[in-house]
């Protein structure tokens, strides 16, 4: 169960944040953080498909990437993201992919498993 944020920031209440991540238990308690943290969570899409689909039906305000969807890189959605100028953020355990593509350069990792208040922080730093 995701630690529960006591007092989340307001400036983060309505936004829309895209949810990547393969995992179900994984994406439950994001998603769980995120809702209580007054956020609309777009997904959770467990593919680099369905996260295109999701961002080409409608723009975010922020992502959460898994680095690694069963096997397929989650980069074709970066780079959707920056072209779109959305900023996001990773959450995996694959940091040594990292220096594998540039569209991951100075994108923070809340690695796994992802703290509750370190989730919110970061998207509260993006967003401000």
């Amino acid at each position: 169960m995701p630690t529960l944020i006591l007092k989340p920031p307001t400036h983060l209440m309505g936004r829309s944040v895209l949810l990547v991540e393969d995992e179900m238990m994984i994406a439950w308690d994001i998603e769980q953080t995120l809702t209580h943290a007054g956020m609309r969570v777009m997904g959770p899409a467990a593919s680099v498909g369905s996260a295109l689909r999701l961002i080409g039906a409608e723009r975010p305000d922020a992502a959460i990437l898994d680095i690694k969807l069963r096997g397929e890189l989650v980069t074709p959605v970066a780079r959707k993201l920056r072209e779109m100028s959305v900023p996001f953020v990773l959450a995996t355990a694959y940091n040594h992919l990292r220096g594998e593509d540039t569209e991951f350069i100075g994108v923070e990792n809340l690695g796994k498993p992802v703290a509750s208040e370190r989730c919110v922080a970061a998207l509260g730093e993006m967003l401000a």
